[in-house]
């Protein structure tokens, strides 16, 4: 209940609370429930010859306000709303701070991406260089991890910074798995582009990253199941 709708309802209820005793003893009465903002109390209105009258202190106890009596009045004071009141259902918005480095997480996990690519490309041609490459490539985004969990302070950063540990884990089992195959091969093979470009994992990487890169442009925490 807002300030101006309970103003007007203490309003009407100033005309209603006082009523002589004797008036209760001659007249024909009931108790009904009191509803305010979905909150009952029983037997808080009493019904006289068609008339409700409510218990003003079971009333201050339903908004949490403060009640006293004084000759001739009584006193009804309504607590102030809290400034910056969280709202009833949380905001969805990613910090600033948090997106820009989720965007540059992003990146240097492509760039991983592509040196995994080009290793199965390359397959045992590239020597000894593949595994220093694509460990570097590793160490990079692990880092670029730690900064972008630094940088996440809302409950959707938290959110959105375990799909990209999951799209980071995904990564890194496509690494391993990719480093594995090359070296099974023998000679100058390498792996089948068509098999590679079918393999299930690197389907929900490529899938996962897209939906990361337009969730974390457009600042609204969302979710998908590729990246799970």
């Amino acid at each position: 209940m807002d300030k101006h709708s309970c103003s007007c309802f203490l309003a009407a209820l100033a005309l209603c609370l006082i009523l002589p005793v004797s008036a209760l003893a001659q007249s024909s009465s009931a108790k009904t429930t009191l509803v305010v903002n979905g909150h009952t109390a029983e037997g808080a209105v009493l019904q006289i010859d068609g008339h409700p009258y409510v218990d003003v202190e079971k009333f201050a106890q339903m908004i949490n306000a403060a009640v006293s009596f004084e000759p001739g009045r009584v006193l009804l004071t309504i607590p102030p709303a809290e400034a910056g009141a969280k709202p009833d259902h949380p905001a969805t918005g990613l910090s600033k701070d948090f997106a820009k480095a989720g965007i540059s997480q992003l990146a240097v996990m492509w760039e991983w991406k592509g040196a995994i690519s080009s290793a199965i490309r390359s397959g045992v041609a590239g020597g000894n260089w593949l595994a220093p490459l694509l460990h570097d490539h590793r160490v990079r985004a692990e880092e670029s991890q730690s900064k972008t969990s630094l940088a996440a302070k809302t409950e959707s950063d938290q959110k959105a910074l375990q799909l990209l540990k999951n799209e980071l884990a995904s990564l890194a089992e496509w690494d391993s798995n990719t480093q594995s195959t090359i070296h099974s091969l023998n000679g100058e093979q390498s792996v089948s582009p068509t098999v590679a470009e079918n393999d299930p994992l690197l389907m929900k990487i490529s899938e996962c990253g897209s939906f990361l890169n337009a969730m974390l442009v457009t600042g609204e925490f969302a979710d998908s199941s590729s990246c799970h």
